[in-house]
Parts: C-alpha cells; sequence; structure tokens
C-alpha cells in the first residue's frame, strides 16, 4: 500500500470514529506513522483528504455493482438482479467500516464544504440508474418483465436498496436476510410478466 493510500485509510478510520471534527491532520499522521508535512505532501487540506474518502466510499459501492453486472450478464435478470443485491448487502456486512463512514455521511455531513456532498451522491445514484436500467431494458425486451419503464424500475430499485441498507442497521444478519427475501420477492412480483 502506497503512502497515499494508507493516508487515505487511516483518515476513513478516523472519521467513521470521531466524525469531520475529530479527524485530524495530525491524528491521520500518526495513524500512518509519518509527519503532518508528510500528508500535505499527498493533499492540500483536511477537506482534500476527507473527499477522497468520500469518494472511495460511494465508488466502491457502485464498483460492487458494476463488476457483478458485467459478471452476470448472461443470466435471466431476476437471477442476475438478485445476486447483485446479495453481493451488495454481503459487502455492507462484511464492511463494517465503510458503512459507519456511510452512515456518519448521511446522518452528520460536514457543515461547511467547499463540494456539494449530496450532488456528489446524487452523481453515483445517477449512474446506479443508468447500469439497472440497461438490465431492465434488456428483460423487458426479452418478455421477462412487464413492459415499463427501465429508469423507473432501477429507481424503484434504489429505493428497494435504500430500505434495505436501513434494515440491516436494525436487525442481526439472520433477519436481515429474511426481510431481504420478502423485500426482493414482492419487488419482483411487482414487475414480472404474467402470461
Amino acid at each position: 500500500m502506497s503512502t497515499r493510500e494508507a493516508i487515505i485509510e487511516a483518515a476513513a478510520k478516523i472519521f467513521a470514529e470521531k466524525g469531520y471534527e475529530g479527524m485530524t491532520i495530525k491524528l491521520i499522521a500518526d495513524e500512518v506513522g509519518v509527519t503532518p508535512p508528510a500528508v500535505y505532501a499527498f493533499f492540500k487540506n483536511k477537506e482534500e483528504v476527507f473527499l477522497q474518502v468520500y469518494r472511495l466510499v460511494l465508488t466502491d459501492h457502485f464498483d460492487i455493482a458494476a463488476y457483478h453486472s458485467e459478471k452476470l450478464q448472461d443470466l435471466p435478470v431476476k437471477e442476475q438482479l438478485y445476486k447483485i443485491l446479495v453481493e451488495l448487502f454481503n459487502y455492507h456486512i462484511r464492511e463494517e467500516l465503510q458503512v459507519k463512514i456511510f452512515m456518519r455521511l448521511l446522518l452528520f455531513p460536514p457543515d461547511v464544504f467547499p463540494v456539494n456532498l449530496k450532488e456528489e451522491l446524487i452523481k453515483v445514484e445517477e449512474m446506479e440508474i443508468d447500469l439497472f436500467s440497461r438490465i431492465f431494458e434488456r428483460g423487458i425486451q426479452s418478455g421477462e418483465l412487464r413492459p415499463g419503464d427501465s429508469r423507473a424500475y432501477a429507481g424503484a430499485m434504489l429505493c428497494l436498496m435504500d430500505g434495505l441498507f436501513w434494515q440491516l442497521q436494525r436487525y442481526d444478519e439472520e433477519a436481515f436476510w429474511r426481510k431481504f427475501e420478502l423485500a426482493w420477492t414482492q419487488f419482483w412480483e411487482g414487475i414480472v410478466k404474467r402470461d
């Protein structure tokens, strides 16, 4: 791991524990085992380090969906979407630090920041809608799904994912997967083509 990557990783850990206000360049440097000037050699200021952490958290989630959508593209749409969702939530279960960061960002975003963090989130959400709408469009064209607006289906799927994310915060893993199956089944029943 490069020093730059180590700085981002240390900043992510500190942000998850202490929030933006508690994430200082000194603490980051101490965590990495370098001096504060070494951090400044890679990043202009604390805001720039934080922005890298934020973008990493957002793109990790999208990268998982993109990777699995390509890997599973030859499967029927139902199976492809289901497996993508399972992979995304397995990631959330495994990567507690990333989830802590994401929760803190959603609930306690820094008050003053030169980049509009909501706009950054919406950009990634649009990328996800594009990715999922292509899968839904394929399902509509193949007759697996009832005719409809593939972007609306993708938007509804993001709402499903958001709801499941909050369920994951409230329930143990076993209870979560029961709720996951229930929510997925109801979602699929709403879009599948009936003969």
